[in-house]
């Protein structure tokens, strides 16, 4: 009689286990798709912020160069204002000949 109560106990349906390994796979690759693209924005952001602090790094020093022509006395101002005319706006004195380079180079 004990065989015969081990024969009639329902199997389990084999379909029900590969639906349950498609389900877990198909979780599996969307989890690892999930990562990889986190990963990615995290590397982005990284770059984005290490560009932002090397700005912060620029402005910073310009700004101490700033606050020396603060302090600069006036011969010293004059020299200053008339080298950034010269080499940011690029101004020439009265009566200075001007060369400009044709090929580009």
């Amino acid at each position: 009689m004990e065989l015969k109560l081990l024969d009639n106990k329902k199997k389990k349906h084999p379909l029900r286990y590969i639906a349950l390994g498609v389900v877990f796979f198909a979780f599996l690759v969307y989890a690892v798709y999930y990562i990889a693209s986190v990963n990615s924005q995290i590397s982005q952001k990284q770059a984005e912020y290490d560009a932002l602090q090397n700005e912060i790094e620029i402005q910073e020093i310009k700004n101490s160069d700033l606050e020396h022509v603060l302090n600069y006395s006036d011969e010293e101002y004059l020299d200053y204002v008339i080298s950034k005319a010269r080499n940011d706006l690029d101004y020439v004195k009265q009566g200075e000949r001007v060369f400009v380079n044709s090929a580009g180079d």
